[in-house]
């Protein structure tokens, strides 16, 4: 390949350039582009604006221009309500074995009076309600780097992490609240199985597709199913639960054309007024795959002689959460904390009635 060299169209020394100074053009100067090409200057090759190049805005980090929010948005989890359902009964201790229940059942038989008859006497059956208890336990621990850089961005490690700690431990215990616990060495029951609870009744028909009349005949099968088991006990002022699965709700909106328009919602609410309504996702597809429903008298011990508590059931709670210990190490901390359940007692098996509302 041939080779081309650059024609040197002028040479001066350092000295000799700093001598002459800049090349100062006026107006009246008869110099072309040419001419200047020989001198160094390409004018095609320089900036469009004669005033010089264009000036750099800067540099600007593009975390300085954000915003954000005041808080923190949590990520919600699916509901856990067995609380609202049994409420929570503190007893005992988390390092118990079992929890007990004394159950006695009279047996008498009175007979007519006669001086030389024996005398009748009077007994009573008794037996014991025993559960175990179930032990979950939930720690995390915190870096020093983990936690310097989180807390740059706005976050409390420790607090959010003992928030998930805590509320893992309710998720558990509100799973054997409703399921119970099997093991071998335990008999945990939930509310969905505890043995003392009534056989499921079958409705006449869905209750998703039910009518407004339909709605009203069932609910008052199952009222009269706790009047026949109260034994003539049940009281109006007592205070009721109507248990539901999630997505029943809208059956509280079928309405009677024949009572001006009164939903199903305004009948219960007319004719129970201390009736309180719960939804759970539990009670989906709970017996067989087939969805249930509960209707249950809060406290019907108002109606016995018992000296336990008055709630028809008890979900026994020696520690929801208690923290086991903590340590603070060279290079963070860790904490560990345990909850104990027993699971459900169903004290007043009377005091419920339970319906299959699924096809």
């Amino acid at each position: 390949m041939a080779k081309t060299q650059s024609a040197v169209h002028m040479h001066m020394t350092g000295s000799l350039a700093v001598k002459r100074g800049p090349v100062k053009l006026t107006r009246d100067s008869q110099v072309g582009f040419e001419e200047l090409g020989h001198l160094g200057i390409g004018i095609r090759a320089m900036d469009s604006a004669l005033t010089g190049p264009a000036a750099n805005n800067g540099v600007m980090f593009a975390h300085m221009l954000q915003t954000w929010l005041p808080g923190t948005v949590r990520v919600v989890t699916q509901i856990r309500n067995i609380d609202e359902i049994a409420g929570i009964t503190t007893v005992g201790s988390w390092s118990d074995d079992t929890i007990n229940v004394r159950v006695a059942e009279p047996a008498a038989n009175a007979e007519l009076y006669g001086d030389t008859t024996n005398i009748p006497l009077a007994d009573y059956r008794q037996s014991i309600e025993s559960r175990g208890l179930v032990r979950f336990e939930q720690g995390f621990s915190v870096g020093k780097l983990e936690e310097e850089r989180q807390g740059r961005i706005g976050y409390q490690t420790a607090d959010e992490k003992r928030k998930a700690s805590a509320e893992s431990l309710d998720i558990s215990r509100n799973q054997v609240g409703f399921y119970g616990f099997r093991d071998p060495e335990t008999n945990v029951y939930g509310l969905l199985n505890d043995p003392s609870l009534p056989p499921y009744s079958t409705a006449a028909k869905p209750w998703l597709t039910a009518t407004f009349d339909e709605l009203v005949t069932e609910f008052t099968q199952m009222i009269n199913t706790l009047e026949s088991q109260f034994g003539g006990n049940f009281q109006d002022s007592m205070t009721l639960k109507l248990v539901l699965p999630l997505g029943y709700r809208a059956i509280f909106s079928k309405y009677s054309p024949a009572a001006s328009g009164m939903t199903f919602r305004q009948w219960l609410t007319e004719n129970f007024p201390k009736l309180n309504i719960v939804t759970t996702p539990e009670f989906k597809g709970a017996n067989g795959g087939l969805d249930v429903v509960y209707l249950f008298v809060e406290n019907a011990g108002d109606a016995d002689e018992s000296d336990i508590t008055g709630a028809s059931l008890i979900q026994a709670v020696p520690v929801r959460y208690q923290v086991l210990g903590s340590e603070n190490r060279i290079k963070g901390y860790i904490e560990d904390a345990i909850n104990a359940t027993a699971g459900i007692f169903v004290l007043r098996p009377w005091a419920f009635a339970r319906r299959t509302i699924s096809a």
